[in-house]
């Protein structure tokens, strides 16, 4: 009785077909391109996403552009456009309120002197604010002496 059975396929050893390369496949291009894209993307939106809720959660600085903002808004309301929004200093700060100071140079050559805090109101921050005018220093001289 002989049968001509075929003699099973020899298989490669453990260990080489261990060691051996895998083709590529499609996933893995994918994988790599969701992490060159996709990774720096979630960053940045995670730094937006700060950026919003650490406005939320402590008041601007008198110098920042969103007090500065804030002023401008107010002095439209007034009909009242300074020349520039500088120098605007800090008067005192804590967590709970921030007072700031500004003289500002009108057109007319007076100034605008503004006293202005941010405050938290609940859970919202506000702002209060006082305004005076200062006219403008007339250059009057002296009559000259004879």
């Amino acid at each position: 009785m002989t049968s001509e059975d075929p003699a099973p396929k020899a298989r490669p050893p453990l260990r080489a077909a261990r060691w051996s390369a895998t083709p590529s496949r499609p996933a893995s291009s994918h994988r790599l391109l969701f992490r060159l894209i996709g990774i720096p993307a979630l960053a940045f939106a995670g730094v937006l996403i700060f950026r919003g809720l650490q406005e939320r959660f402590t008041l601007p600085e008198c110098d920042s552009a969103r007090a500065k903002a804030t002023l401008a808004d107010v002095l439209k309301q007034l009909k009242t456009e300074p020349l520039s929004y500088e120098p605007i200093t800090t008067v005192s700060s804590s967590k709970k309120e921030v007072v700031c100071n500004a003289l500002l140079p009108l057109s007319d050559g007076g100034k605008l002197n503004i006293d202005f805090s941010f405050f938290w109101e609940g859970s919202t921050a506000d702002m209060r604010y006082s305004i005076s005018r200062k006219p403008a220093q007339s250059s009057d001289s002296a009559a000259p002496l004879r």
